[in-house]
Formats: C-alpha cells, sequence, structure tokens
C-alpha cells in the first residue's frame, strides 16, 4: 500500500510517500506538531485522514489494510 502525507509549510505545499500507514500517522503527527497547516494522509483507495484528529483512526484503518498486503 502507498499512503501520502501531505502538509503545507510556509514555503509552500509539499507531500511524501509511505508504505506503511503507520509511519505515514507518525510524519503527519510530526508535521502537525511543528506548526505545518493542512496536514493531511491520503490513503491508496483515497480517503483523506486529516492530522491530528483523525490520527487513531488512520492507525486503525492501516492495521487492518497494510495487513492485507
Amino acid at each position: 500500500m502507498r499512503y501520502t502525507v501531505h502538509w503545507t509549510a510556509p514555503s509552500g505545499p509539499s507531500s511524501e510517500p509511505h508504505a506503511l500507514g503507520l509511519r505515514a500517522a507518525e510524519r503527519a503527527m510530526t508535521f502537525a506538531s511543528m506548526g505545518a497547516a493542512k496536514v493531511y494522509v491520503e490513503t491508496p483507495d483515497g480517503q483523506v485522514f486529516q492530522a491530528p484528529a483523525q490520527m487513531a483512526a488512520l492507525v486503525e484503518y492501516a492495521q487492518t489494510a497494510d495487513a492485507r498486503t
């Protein structure tokens, strides 16, 4: 599976891919705690999880989804 972390920093929007949902959630929380705006994780099936509010839901989703791959 491929997860994409998106965020907006003062220099502009950025993104980075991650193979595991747990790692994507960790990175999203890092960016959110550093003050980045519009931090979210997009899943391979198009679902969007906002950081920090929906990271627990992303981890739960990823535990099931990543186990299938």
